[in-house]
């Protein structure tokens, strides 16, 4: 394969890795202490909305982020035996865990905290708050450690 292509494709790789390591970097330094301190209504007032959002974008992003790392694992496999290519690989499954844990442990959370009347708020928002807290605590890993991986697996090719 023409090295020109797995350039390409290392760089769309870690240009869409780094959007989605910056949500978790984001979620660490702010997102996630802001919301502790959020109201409940603050909370699910804000979780509604941005859920909105990202809810509408992550179907195009994480399928997007998910085919250039197996594109550029594919590409990578004629190095088999390098560094840059179990780099790239784990990278791949590190993403693909966090889109399982999204879809098991995120997802379930949303709908329920889109389901909420924010005049009639449950009792257990605070707890519930905590859980999504929890989950992102998980996922910032994930994303940052895709990222990370990537990058590793683009600086160990360069050797």
């Amino acid at each position: 394969m023409n090295s020109k292509w797995i350039e390409l494709s290392l760089s769309i790789t870690i240009f869409l890795s780094g959007l989605s390591g910056g949500i978790g970097f984001f979620t660490a330094m702010g997102g996630n202490p802001a919301m502790v301190k959020l109201s409940a209504r603050s909370f699910v007032e804000y979780w509604q909305q941005i859920d909105n959002f990202m809810g509408a974008r992550m179907p195009v992003f994480g399928p997007l982020l998910l085919s250039s790392l197996m594109i550029s694992t594919i590409l990578l496999f004629k190095e088999w035996r390098s560094p840059s290519f179990w780099l790239m690989l784990s990278a791949c499954f590190v993403a693909i865990a966090d889109i399982v844990f999204t879809l098991n442990v995120n997802h379930p959370l949303n709908r329920l905290i889109q389901s909420w009347d924010l005049n009639n708020l449950p009792a257990n928002v605070q707890q519930i708050k905590m859980k999504v807290i929890q989950a992102f605590n998980i996922r910032l890993l994930l994303m940052i450690g895709t990222f990370v991986l990537v990058v590793l697996s683009v600086w160990s090719r360069k050797k």
